[in-house]
């Protein structure tokens, strides 16, 4: 908020100096017709002279005076206002300076860029004021006249945001974004920030949730993953099962950090049927130094590791043999890819599956886990689950087209 006030004090001064100068320019070329009498353009000649001086408040009487001559002329009447806002806010009175070209922008004198210049002015005093009414009505003018400044649109939505106007922050920001995802740019990280956080106060979670893809898309950090994640688990309709793929990811994009990502990750993938997949993560835990210090856990981070080494060296237990997919899955992480993907496709092929779509994010981790980034993407793609697999699908894809 404060690099935004400071934005619009420095535009503001911009005005005010050529305010000033454009005295003796701009006025006569477009009101060719128009002069000052000597009672209003001396007092505002020796305004101008004291504002080159930096004598704002003296350069504010003179032009008082000015003022105070009766009768005057519409275009006087735009002179004075147009120098006593400028002075105003070289003086820091932005109240003065607000009146000013509020008048001016009644006065009806205005046109084209000099309309959007005053407009642009007032809607950043205002904001600086605080009065975040009167800005948000202000910017509003001005987008709506063609002005094209993006600064105008940021005192918006912040103008909403500080009001606390949630609502209207994802109105605004969500179709433009939804844009420059789609044309691959990458929208700024601080509008995405404030979109999710809008999003997630209103409850919008489908906003919420791209807002987060697109953090994570084009400016990955742990915390957004982390975020994420924890949005997709806790979507209607999100299957338990797929809570071993959250950590897949995880694991994919380095984010594993702490003991219990390890230990969580290893029990998940046992229950899964991928006890090749429980050793590597376990192993990975201690050779990272993570697990296997703390005296307190010790024993028992060593405990799953032996028995995550027991499992995947004993194989598939035919008498309790898990479906195609997970064997073939396992066989993937065993270093079999041939075999394991060959297995996952053939069940696949078949069909009868109890959950297809979690089958297909399966067979899609195979081929990224052996290499086939091509083959990755494109089974990625045809997920299309409402269970958090084509949400999970969808972040894969991200990682899988590095």
């Amino acid at each position: 908020m404060r690099t935004i006030q400071r934005r619009f004090k420095h535009a503001a001064l911009v005005v005010a100096g050529c305010a000033f100068f454009a005295l003796a320019a701009a006025p006569a070329a477009t009101y060719a017709a128009d002069t000052l009498r000597p009672e209003v353009g001396k007092p505002l000649n020796d305004a101008q002279t004291l504002y080159r001086a930096h004598k704002y408040k003296e350069a504010l009487a003179k032009i008082a005076q000015a003022a105070a001559t009766p009768g005057k002329t519409p275009y006087e009447t735009y002179m004075i206002e147009e120098m006593r806002g400028a002075a105003a806010v070289a003086a820091g009175d932005t109240g003065l300076a607000a009146q000013a070209y509020e008048s001016l922008l009644n006065g009806g004198k205005l046109q084209g860029e000099d309309e959007q210049r005053v407009t642009a002015t007032l809607a950043g005093i205002y904001f600086q004021e605080r009065n975040y009414p009167r800005a948000i009505v202000t910017a509003q003018r001005y987008l709506k006249a063609g002005g094209s400044d993006p600064q105008m649109r940021t005192v918006l939505v912040q103008s909403y945001y500080l009001s606390n106007d949630c609502a209207s922050v994802v109105n605004l920001l969500k179709p433009g974004v939804d844009a420059q995802t789609k044309a691959g740019h990458a929208p700024d990280e601080s509008q995405l920030q404030l979109l999710g956080t809008c999003a997630q106060r209103t409850k919008n979670d489908m906003a919420y949730r791209g807002a987060l893809e697109a953090l994570v898309a084009y400016h990955p950090k742990q915390s957004y993953w982390d975020d994420l994640l924890a949005a997709i688990r806790n979507k209607p309709g999100y299957s338990s099962r797929l809570d071993i793929d959250t950590y897949r990811l995880r694991r994919a994009t380095g984010a594993l950090t702490s003991v219990d990502d390890y230990m969580e990750m290893t029990q998940l993938a046992l229950v899964a049927h991928s006890p090749a997949e429980a050793k590597q993560v376990i192993d990975q835990g201690f050779t990272a130094g993570v697990l296997g210090h703390d005296p307190k856990t010790a024993d028992r981070e060593k405990r799953l590791q032996a028995l995550a080494a027991k499992r995947a060296a004993a194989g598939v237990d035919k008498a309790d043999a898990p479906a195609p997919i997970d064997q073939g899955l396992n066989l993937v992480f065993a270093g079999q890819a041939k075999d394991g993907i060959a297995m996952m496709e053939a069940a696949m092929a078949g069909g009868k599956l109890q959950h297809p779509d979690q089958a297909q994010l399966h067979l899609g981790v195979a081929y990224y886990v052996a290499g086939q980034k091509a083959n990755a993407v494109k089974a990625f793609r045809a997920v299309k689950g409402t269970d958090g697999s084509s949400d999970l699908a969808r972040l894969w894809l991200l990682v899988a087209s590095k």
